[in-house]
């Protein structure tokens, strides 16, 4: 039997919302990383070495006081270090549409008409009396 090969996931598109707080070479590593990308994918396409990648991880988990890859993205996210692109243009675009309300109906002044109902022998009056 070959290999079996890992699930491909959609990766979601991160960027840096403060650039600020980290170097800008750690930045694009941990911004890489927060899109899911491997050491060795992050390293491809930076052309460094795999061991420089990591390098910035730890530098970065140290900076942030992660025990993890894991953690290091989850505090990035809790410490608004990352933004996802289109969950930007998405609250934008809801921000610009008006929030519809449920009105109530005008029917005899707003309030619904009193009802009687019976339960048994005993007349019960409805809820608003």
């Amino acid at each position: 039997m070959g290999r079996r090969q890992k699930p491909q996931y959609p990766r979601m598109i991160v960027e840096l919302a403060d650039e600020s707080l980290l170097p800008p070479r750690r930045a694009e590593v941990v911004m890489l990383a927060a899109r899911g990308m491997s050491a060795k994918e992050i390293a491809r396409q930076l052309d460094i070495s795999p061991d420089t990648v990591n390098w910035h991880l730890d530098e970065a988990k140290d900076q942030f006081h992660a025990h993890s890859r894991v953690d290091l993205i989850s505090q990035g996210w809790m410490q608004g270090l990352f933004r996802a692109r289109m969950l930007a243009w998405a609250l934008m675009a809801f921000a610009t549409v008006p929030a519809m309300r449920s009105r109530p109906t005008p029917t005899s002044g707003g309030r619904p008409p009193v009802t009687q109902n019976t339960i048994g022998r005993t007349a019960i009056r409805g809820i608003y009396a």
